[in-house]
């Protein structure tokens, strides 16, 4: 199994894949409880340390899920204040 890992995204082009995501019905918000917790189990996400590491790059950041084919899908932590975004990954590309 392969070891998760952090990885800084370009936060500009994350917006343009999140606008597009959005439009399309692939975003996750928190607040879809359901459909969130499914998508963290099976993608394997350690949310708590993911947000622990996240808080050392910048400022409310807040979660989000992008469910689709692609380099886009993901979970990432993402701040709007200080423009980061980060992104959870896998080796074996399980993002």
């Amino acid at each position: 199994m392969a070891r998760p890992r952090i990885v800084e995204v370009d936060y500009f082009p994350f917006q343009q894949a999140l606008r597009r995501a959005i439009a399309a019905g692939e975003r996750i918000e928190p607040s879809e409880k359901e459909r969130w917790e499914k998508w963290v189990r099976e993608h394997r996400v350690k949310e708590a340390a993911f947000r622990s590491f996240g808080k050392s790059k910048g400022e409310d950041l807040e979660p989000v899920i992008i469910d689709t084919e692609g380099q886009w899908r993901g979970y990432y932590l993402v701040s709007t204040q200080d423009e980061v975004c980060l992104k959870w990954a896998r080796e074996d590309g399980d993002s």
